[in-house]
Parts: structure tokens; C-alpha cells; sequence
């Protein structure tokens, strides 16, 4: 019996196999974390883009500057993507364009999905 208790051997296995499952888990959020920061980053830069154009002249229509920030979406999956909103108004008396655009995705584990998270940017171009 004392023979059994002092053989180490398995002994690694075993501590990688405690190991292993919680490793996996941390990793996986960590990718997931990575694709929210991506997906915001890809509808910052699609939004600012669609800012910068509604400013050129002659002023693009609405649909125009729409197409324009679908065009500039980088990384993102259309079918979590919402279309961009283009709204005018005054402010001080001065004329703006805004543009807001959001993206939900559910954040997927090895053993659950999470509801989504969701990601909204608005930019404002005068």
C-alpha cells in the first residue's frame, strides 16, 4: 500500500487534465473579448468613414452615405449588424448629419452562448 502512495507516475496527467478545462475556458474569453473589440473598432472606423463622406460636396443622399458606411465594414458579419441610421438636424443653428449603427452578437463558449452583446456608435459631422 505505501508503495502505491508514493508512485508518482500519472501523477502529471492527472494534473493536466484539472488544469486543462479552465485553461480552455479562459482562453476562449479571451478570443471572444478580442472579436467585441474587433467588431467595435470595424463599426467605429465603417461609421467615422460614413461621417467624413456625408461631409464632401455635393452632399450624398441618405441611401448614398448608408451604402457608403456598409462598404467600410471591416470584420464585422452582416447578419449582426444593424443598417446605419442617418438622421439631420440643428444644433446652435448649425446643421448636422448623424450616423448611428449597432451590432449584437452573442458571445459563443465551448460549452454555452451567452445573450448578445451589444455595440453601438454614433458620430456626428457638422
Amino acid at each position: 500500500m505505501i508503495r502505491l502512495i508514493r508512485h508518482q507516475r500519472g501523477a502529471a496527467a492527472i494534473e493536466f487534465g484539472l488544469a486543462l478545462p479552465p485553461f480552455l475556458m479562459l482562453l476562449m474569453g479571451a478570443l471572444q473579448l478580442g472579436i467585441v473589440a474587433m467588431a467595435r473598432t470595424g463599426l467605429q472606423h465603417a461609421v467615422d468613414e460614413g461621417a467624413r463622406y456625408a461631409t464632401i460636396f455635393p452632399t450624398p443622399t441618405d441611401a448614398q452615405i448608408i451604402a457608403y458606411v456598409k462598404s467600410k465594414r471591416v470584420g464585422l458579419d452582416p447578419a449582426y449588424a444593424t443598417d446605419p441610421v442617418v438622421t439631420h438636424g440643428t444644433q446652435y443653428g448649425i446643421a448636422y448629419t448623424e450616423i448611428t449603427m449597432s451590432y449584437a452578437r452573442p458571445l459563443n463558449f465551448l460549452v454555452y452562448q451567452t445573450a448578445p452583446v451589444s455595440v453601438s456608435y454614433t458620430r456626428r459631422a457638422y
